[in-house]
């Protein structure tokens, strides 16, 4: 370390700075750890099983959504032409099912 000693000697403690220093020399670094192309592959095949799961469950979402919507308006157009709701069938979730 370069000390430069002028008029603002007396007013900078360099007591300090090689205390810091031989903390910095002395403090226990941890290790670079280079992770392997296993660890890296394992974790890009857990990123691609979320997304795809993620993805399944959005269109799942809107099948659901589209098959309710089409069972509303079946129903609607049975009711307008006086048709019971009791005689309409009812379709179970099938969201659980793999």
């Amino acid at each position: 370390m370069t000390m430069f000693y002028n008029r603002d000697t007396q007013l900078h403690d360099f007591s300090a700075d090689s205390a810091y220093r031989s903390y910095l020399i002395s403090r226990n670094q941890p290790p670079i750890v280079h992770h392997s192309g296993d660890i890296q592959w394992k974790r890009l095949c857990v990123a691609i099983r979320l997304t795809r799961n993620h993805i399944k469950g959005f269109f799942a979402a809107i099948h659901m959504a589209l098959v309710a919507d089409k069972m509303r308006r079946a129903r609607r157009e049975l009711a307008r032409v006086r048709v019971r709701a009791a005689d309409t069938p009812v379709l179970q979730d099938r969201r659980s099912e793999p």
